[in-house]
Order: C-alpha cells, then structure tokens, then sequence
C-alpha cells in the first residue's frame, strides 16, 4: 500500500513510489520528485520539498518521527531501553 498525504494548503496529493520517489498530483497535473522535492519529470514542476521528505523517506523514516503518531516502530523504544 502507497503512502499518502494531502498537501494541508494546496490539497495536492503525495504518493510514495516504491523507488523512493514521489508522485504529486494537484487537479489534472502530475510531477515525480525525488525525496528532497527535486523534479524529475511531468508537467507539474514544483512542490513541497517537507512532504516530500516525508513520503519519499516512508521506508527509511527517522526515528524522531514516533512523536507525530507514526504507527510502525522503528526502533525508538528499543533506543529508549537500551
């Protein structure tokens, strides 16, 4: 299953592909972009470079993240006891 999230402003969607990029979407326009909001190709040019972060980096998330409700542990209370 794709990770997703809607862009809070501009409601474009962001959709973690399996390579670690992102697909945005916003209407008919569509874009991929590397995890640092870098363009790679599609007629949408530009996006959040933070969400991208976020959905892009999906497989490999930061263990700061358990604090926004993340649901998969990913190693922090094994830090925290050990």
């Amino acid at each position: 299953m794709a990770f997703r999230l809607e862009h809070p402003f501009s409601g474009a969607i962001y959709t973690g592909l399996e390579d670690g990029r992102v697909e945005v979407a916003k209407g008919e326009q569509r874009g991929i972009f590397d995890f640092r909001g870098t363009w790679v190709a599609g007629e949408l040019r530009t996006a959040d470079p933070e969400l991208c972060r976020w959905v892009g980096t999906q497989g490999y998330t930061p263990a700061s993240r358990h604090l926004v409700g993340f649901t998969q542990d990913h190693g922090v209370e094994a830090e925290r006891q050990g």
